[in-house]
């Protein structure tokens, strides 16, 4: 029953949501792209990554005092994961330092965004260690909760 709660949720949150993202036009087959990333010479990541494409929402649990966020949720899209980290395309800039909740169709994560480039003016590429990752709950909702840190990843 809680699964049924939290994709009903999702799904009317995804369906709610304003979708900014501008992709480039040479993006036109991004969500059909999956599987893992090749690594190349010098690359310094310790963990395989994949390409995991699909709608996702996010807030923000910390922003620096000279940006304040908003507290309506924010469609994303998301790029890749990998063990300890993530990537997904926003329709704006987040900074180093702050602190993000996504939630996506089979579970939720926290992150600590680490870098963020921009492609196109409504298409930032924001790269983020992951706090937490989280199993489907109703608590993905609340953001004013922030759950146990004991069990982050």
């Amino acid at each position: 029953m809680l699964d049924v709660d939290y994709s009903t949720r999702l799904g009317e949150l995804i369906h709610a949501t304003d979708w900014n993202i501008e992709l480039p036009v040479e993006w036109k087959g991004f969500f059909e792209e999956r599987g893992e990333i090749p690594s190349y010479k010098n690359d310094e990541r310790h963990n395989l990554r994949l390409k995991v494409r699909t709608h996702g929402i996010l807030w923000f649990e910390r922003h620096l005092p000279f940006q304040l966020r908003e507290r309506e949720p924010v469609g994303i899209y998301t790029r890749d994961f990998s063990r300890y980290g993530a990537g997904f395309l926003c329709p704006f800039q987040i900074f180093p330092e702050e602190r993000v909740r996504i939630i996506l169709p089979t579970f939720w994560v926290r992150l600590h965004v680490a870098r963020a480039r921009r492609i196109t003016s409504k298409c930032y590429e924001i790269g983020a260690m992951l706090i937490q990752r989280c199993d489907p709950s109703e608590l993905a909702f609340d953001i004013d909760r922030i759950p146990d840190e004991a069990s982050a990843v």
